[in-house]
């Protein structure tokens, strides 16, 4: 997660009212003094309201130990991924995947009551030769609180795509494995959303201490998670930059030339923190949600051009993997999200997150 935040502390001040020569009070207007007050207090209390959110806990700890220090230092290394797979379920079954190679992101960070404030570099530009080919702009950012989670993301696509699996489109409808790592620069996406979500057992199970260091889980213990999602989605193909083989025998129903949706869901599933050795953390957990889409195909014949209404399945997936001792840390974690769209002969399935490997240490002992 990478925020930065401004939080400043609220000061006391105290009005003094000059005196005359003849000793009465002379009248002042204080209306901007009030009105910098009254900013004060309103940034005081969102302050107030972050360090609640991220200190809050009410646990039995017995089961999960709260957080001892106040700031953290960490290296990171991130690497995200995306797939996109269309396919077309008509009398001949023909699918398309592409992805990118994974992207490398080394940075070094600074946390506070667990934001943390840093840099990253990546590591593409810097040991390899794919400078400037990859123009993708990604944002993840997830909050892990005692009782309420949040995930919020923002993605656009580079040029860097490669098809990954061609089905179908070889004689009677025989596969193409060796278009497998051709480069395809005929798809781009556009992607952003919100999941919001609420831990049922959250005082015998920690989010915290599986994906944001600031805790120890204790004793194995899993817990509902129930949440709400909205996500728009923007995908822009262009089928005539495929390669012969598989243009010469592309089903209409793969001709689109964009698929825009957005999508409602409610998510309810199941997470797990498994402490298998003292202060080493497995955690995986699933929540499926129950989607509804509303799109719209644009083809080349603008007169099959509609919107569709649709309910289809979703799903989050968190895994994580970490030693805690509470002064020194480190681990794996991921969260990977699928998106997937059906309509009659066409389906879009969108998997996209992000893995990180960290290490750090905690300082600065509460009192």
């Amino acid at each position: 997660m990478f925020l930065m935040l401004f939080l400043p502390f609220g000061l006391k001040a105290q009005t003094v009212l000059p005196v005359s020569e003849s000793g009465g009070a002379v009248t002042v207007k204080t209306d901007s003094v009030a009105t910098v007050k009254q900013k004060r207090n309103i940034l005081t209390k969102v302050r107030d309201a972050i360090v609640w959110y991220l200190d809050y806990y009410d646990y039995d700890t017995a089961y999960i130990s709260p957080p001892k220090f106040y700031y953290t230092l960490m290296v990171q290394q991130s690497a995200s991924f995306e797939q996109y797979t269309i396919r077309t379920t008509g009398e001949r079954s023909q699918m398309l995947r592409f992805a990118p190679d994974h992207s490398y992101k080394l940075g070094a960070y600074f946390g506070w009551h667990g934001f943390f404030l840093g840099a990253s570099v990546n590591a593409d530009e810097l040991f390899s030769k794919r400078n400037g080919t990859n123009k993708k702009t990604e944002y993840f950012v997830n909050l892990y609180g005692a009782k309420v989670g949040a995930d919020f993301f923002y993605r656009r696509t580079g040029n860097d795509f490669k098809i990954r699996r061609a089905d179908g489109f070889g004689p009677n409808g025989t596969d193409l494995p060796e278009l497998g790592g051709m480069d395809f620069n005929g798809l781009k996406v556009r992607a952003m959303g919100f999941n919001v979500y609420y831990v049922f057992n959250n005082k015998h199970f920690s989010y915290p201490a599986a994906y944001a260091q600031t805790t120890v889980q204790k004793i194995s213990r899993g817990t509902l998670v129930a949440g709400f999602s909205w996500s728009r989605h923007h995908l822009d193909f262009n089928h005539h930059l495929l390669p012969d083989p598989i243009c010469e025998t592309l089903s209409d129903d793969l001709k689109f030339k964009q698929v825009k949706y957005v999508d409602f869901n409610i998510n309810f599933g199941y997470a797990f923190n498994w402490e298998f050795v003292d202060n080493c953390l497995l955690a995986v957990a699933l929540t499926p949600a129950v989607a509804y889409k509303s799109s719209r195909i644009t083809t080349e014949n603008s007169i099959h051009n509609q919107r569709h209404h649709n309910l289809n399945l979703d799903f989050i997936t968190r895994t994580g993997l970490v030693y805690n001792n509470n002064r020194f840390f480190a681990g794996v974690s991921a969260v990977a999200h699928v998106y997937q769209y059906y309509q009659r002969n066409f389906a879009l399935t969108d998997n996209f997150g992000i893995v990180n490997l960290y290490a750090g240490f905690n300082f600065g002992r509460r009192k």
